[in-house]
């Protein structure tokens, strides 16, 4: 009932697909859901909103059997609770640099002994479980993603994959970028050769490697490298690139 879908197919070395919501939008959300991806990334990093606009979007995903990942703000024990309590089941944590900040995470997300949540999941009352339905299993469900975007965390590369409770570790690809001192260029040679050596990187502690884009080349590409935890863009994204597709080829059929 509380098994982690994301845990699960990457500890059999399979591959995690999701995509991200392009706006709080629990319609969105639902047409998201429905595709059978594995994740649903919710950003309250950089999106203008917070928990209270995608207060249900976790249990929309859980109803599916896709996993509910939200992406806090940064290392603070009060985004953790919080995005927790509304039912995410995944966390990633934008810039973290180094072993110590990887094990402040793990200790955010677990409630005692392994951490320090406060315990207060109102998401399972809208879900018809009890408290003792889910505490149990709460630890065992939740997954860390630390994201590596800075020169300090890509340095640290090896040691915060060996942090124990850290289950993915996710490239940025524009804030690594930033940090290579090229923002922006996403296909300077000096970018797509960190890419390239990431998940091996990763691998020396046994855990799988993240990553995003938009294009679905470039995913497939991120695939054949070894990343195992894709988001392959919005339904946003990817529903409007198969409109461009398909206008033109509609206006020539009716053209002849």
């Amino acid at each position: 009932m509380f098994e982690n879908k994301i845990k699960t197919l990457l500890s059999q070395g399979d591959i995690a697909l999701g995509v991200a919501m392009p706006d709080a939008s629990e319609i969105l959300a639902k047409l998201s859901v429905d595709t059978g991806i594995d994740f649903l990334w919710v950003d309250l990093e950089h999106r203008p909103y917070g928990v209270n606009e995608v207060k249900h979007i976790p249990e929309i995903a859980r109803r599916k059997g896709c996993m509910p990942m939200i992406r806090v703000p940064g290392l603070d024990p009060i985004f953790f609770k919080k995005a927790l309590d509304i039912g995410a089941n995944t966390i990633m944590v934008p810039q973290i640099n180094n072993a110590e900040e990887a094990r402040l995470a793990v200790q955010y997300a677990k409630y005692p002994p392994e951490g320090t949540r406060g315990v207060s999941p109102d998401w399972t009352m809208f879900m018809d479980f009890s408290f003792d339905d889910y505490l149990p299993h709460a630890n065992e469900e939740t997954a860390i993603v630390a994201q590596i975007e800075s020169p300090e965390g890509i340095e640290n590369i090896e040691e915060i994959a060996a942090v124990d409770g850290i289950d993915v570790l996710f490239a940025g690809p524009m804030d690594l970028s930033a940090s290579l001192g090229i923002i922006g260029q996403i296909e300077h040679p000096k970018l797509l050769e960190l890419l390239a050596e990431f998940p091996k990187r990763v691998a020396t502690a046994n855990k799988p490697a993240g990553i995003t884009f938009g294009d679905l080349d470039r995913c497939r590409q991120a695939i054949d490298e070894g990343y195992r935890f894709v988001n392959i863009g919005t339904i946003a994204t990817l529903g409007t690139n198969g409109i461009r597709a398909a206008l033109p080829e509609l206006r020539e059929r009716a053209r002849n």
